[in-house]
């Protein structure tokens, strides 16, 4: 039994990072009295904009730049310019995958202010994102349009997902729940992967292969095209490695808070890993009407440990396969009054684990949506429009753990304003009111704006409320030893962010300042009900969380040859006993530079910065103490190289860990040492 006790806890870890919170001041209130407000201030707020274009000599003038404008597709319900945006956002291209030595997503996103993860071992093992102190299903995750969050309610597992495929990623962060519903408390993560249709060509074929340390291989191929607004994309990967061990091999020695010596490592198993994934993507647009069919499958094993014991008598791991089918249009443009756009997806999800305790869930999620843009203001200085979005979403979940199949169903509408001024000013709002079918019906709103004082500096900031559905697991029980509480509240957040951005005239260097806060209700934690077969129970806990920090980030283009970016998040995190919520680094801190040594030889180097935190050790024997431990802080650095054979093809080679740095990023787990890795990519 100490074993399964082991797991159960580990897992309550897992869906449970936090401490909640005390109810406060409603939030729908202090909504409802904002968007009021805020209505009756719009029209004053839209004449002094307007003013301030007649009134030239104390205007701003319209920034000009020669660099590519960058749309964002995360931050509001239309396409948007970056320059226009009034949250804290973070694009990243396949320029910055090479410049970071990124082979997977997870190695990006490390590098981006406010993230941090919780890896349960190496490649492909369990890795979750904590976006601005949130718990990992606090973020939602949208690839193509596609919501892909699992269906249990869990967060999003970034230890498979690779970059072969991946256009563009933004890292939207603060509260979304307005515009993203459940599951968006912390933020957005949106993935685009490469379609085709902005390919100039009829036949395009890209490619990346690639081989490293633990026999990790690597391949990856696109075939796409466009010609008289059809296109398409037929994409392949498979990614293997033989790994290293998901508990510690190496020892560490640590002292919990409590004085406990504690004492992980020693493991000695290769845990692998590999990944195949296959999508078809065909569709017509010609930039007034458009219709696009997207199909994949994926299918993943991941090797991992419960226990020292457990590794010595079974070789526990994971598969899990996902089906995809995607049907989306729209009609209409933002030059006309009015855009229609239809999606309908369905997501199917089969798990199996296999160890000591085996277990299988299937999972299928239907999602309906309907947009309606209404471009009432579309000349001028200053531009107005509207947006009404419908959303219905039908999950089921069939588990080993419980003797019918479970279904939630959910229908809910959104509405959002925005008003943008071409000198840089903007304003939105936007609220969503959800009809749950098993928890309360929700309401939440956000305001954001932003205004440019001066052709280099601008001003954002935003205020808004979220919610986060308990999940399957919570709500429903699991395994007969986790009881069901169909009590259970849904989470409640109230934030937002207030912030500086300074430009350079012409955009070569930027510095973003952002204070951030977050009080969350209803936390969702456990108790346990039954001391003497260890069953434990999801509950709503009185108190209230508050997360404060400061993300600082630099980008700039230092010469026509050295590009750099920095940045430093600081986060605080404390339950409603003021302990600090585990694995959230108080001190984060990236930095990088990119070279181009030659006109085909370039270089980069990066470097990482992980500071304390907390984290929890669970003795292995009765009555399976919990002591906290304060992890010890880790820097790594990171060397890669490029050369362009052709100009088609290029070959890389990355250099991580360069000093070897033994550490663990979660307590008991293992990460890699010093680890080569040497591709070949090319495009034609």
């Amino acid at each position: 039994m100490c074993c399964f006790h082991l797991i159960i806890m580990k897992k309550i870890d897992v869906y449970h990072e936090n401490f909640p919170l005390e109810n406060s001041i409603r939030l729908d209130r202090i909504f409802f009295i904002l968007a009021k407000e805020s209505a009756m201030k719009l029209n004053l707020i839209t004449s002094a904009l307007l003013f301030s274009t007649i009134h030239s000599s104390f205007a701003v003038e319209p920034i000009k730049t020669e660099l590519t404008p960058i749309e964002v597709y995360s931050a509001y319900a239309i396409p948007v310019n970056q320059d226009q945006t009034a949250s804290s956002l973070t694009v990243l291209t396949e320029k910055d995958f090479a410049g970071r030595n990124a082979a997977y997503v997870s190695d990006v996103l490390k590098t981006v202010p406010g993230v941090a993860f919780g890896i349960n071992g190496g490649r492909g093992a369990t890795t979750s994102l904590f976006l601005r102190g949130a718990d990992s299903n606090h973020t939602t995750v949208i690839i193509d349009g596609v919501r892909m969050n699992p269906i249990n309610g869990n967060g999003f597992d970034f230890g498979g997902l690779a970059l072969s495929n991946i256009e563009r990623i933004e890292v939207l962060r603060g509260e979304q729940s307005a515009l993203w519903g459940s599951n968006a408390m912390g933020g957005v993560i949106y993935i685009t992967t490469k379609s085709g249709l902005y390919k100039e060509k009829p036949f395009n074929v890209d490619f990346d292969l690639g081989t490293g340390s633990r026999n990790t291989r690597d391949a990856s191929a696109t075939i796409s095209g466009y010609n008289k607004g059809f296109y398409y994309a037929l994409h392949g990967d498979s990614h293997r490695t033989k790994g290293i061990s998901a508990l510690s091999s190496n020892r560490f020695n640590y002292t919990a808070l409590d004085g406990t010596k504690v004492t992980t490592g020693g493991a000695g198993e290769q845990d692998g890993f590999h990944r195949d994934n296959a999508s078809i993507r065909l569709g017509y647009d010609d930039a007034n009407k458009g219709l696009e069919l997207l199909a994949q499958h994926s299918s993943q094993s991941a090797h991992y440990d419960n226990s020292l014991a457990e590794e010595r008598l079974f070789n526990d791991y994971m598969r899990t396969r996902e089906t995809l089918f995607k049907l989306a249009g729209y009609w209409g443009s933002e030059h006309e009054l009015f855009k229609h756009s239809l999606s309908a997806s369905h997501l199917k999800t089969d798990n199996d684990t296999f160890s000591l305790w085996a277990s299988a869930y299937d999972a299928k999620r239907l999602n309906t949506n309907y947009q309606l843009d209404i471009n009432f203001d579309r000349d001028g200085a200053t531009t107005q429009s509207f947006s009404i979005l419908g959303e219905y979403q039908k999950s089921k979940y069939d588990s080993t753990s419980y003797t019918d199949e479970k279904a939630l169903n959910e229908k809910s509408i959104a509405a959002e304003y925005r008003l943008f001024h071409e000198n840089g000013h903007s304003l939105s709002l936007s609220g969503r009111y959800t009809d749950n079918s098993k928890y309360d019906d929700t309401f939440t709103g956000r305001i954001a704006g932003a205004y440019r004082l001066s052709p280099n500096l601008k001003t954002h900031a935003s205020f808004a409320s979220a919610v986060q559905n308990p999940t399957f697991i919570e709500y429903f029980g699991y395994y007969g030893s986790y009881a069901a509480n169909e009590g259970l509240k849904a989470e409640r957040s109230r934030g937002g962010d207030i912030g500086l951005l300074i430009e350079s005239t012409d955009k070569h260097h930027s510095l973003d300042i952002t204070y951030f806060a977050r009080n969350v209700d209803n936390f969702i934690s456990s108790e346990l009900v039954d001391p003497v077969y260890y069953i434990y129970r999801s509950i709503n806990l009185e108190g209230t969380t508050k997360i404060r920090g400061v993300e600082i980030a630099y980008n700039g283009q230092l010469t026509d040859n050295l590009t750099a970016y920095a940045n430093y998040t600081f986060t605080r995190s404390k339950d409603s006993q003021g302990d600090s919520l585990v694995r959230r680094p108080k001190h984060q801190a990236n930095a990088g530079l990119n070279y181009q040594i030659t006109e085909k030889f370039g270089s980069n180097v990066n470097i990482a910065y992980v500071g304390k935190r907390i984290d929890n050790y669970y003795e292995e024997t009765y009555p399976y103490a919990v002591h906290a431990v304060n992890m010890p802080s880790y820097t790594l650095l990171n060397l890669g190289v490029n050369y362009q054979l052709t100009s088609n093809i290029n070959i890389y080679a990355n250099l991580n860990n360069l000093f070897d740095k033994k550490y663990e990023n979660i307590l008991g787990y293992g990460q890699d040492g010093r680890n080569v890795y040497v591709g070949l990519k090319g495009s034609f």
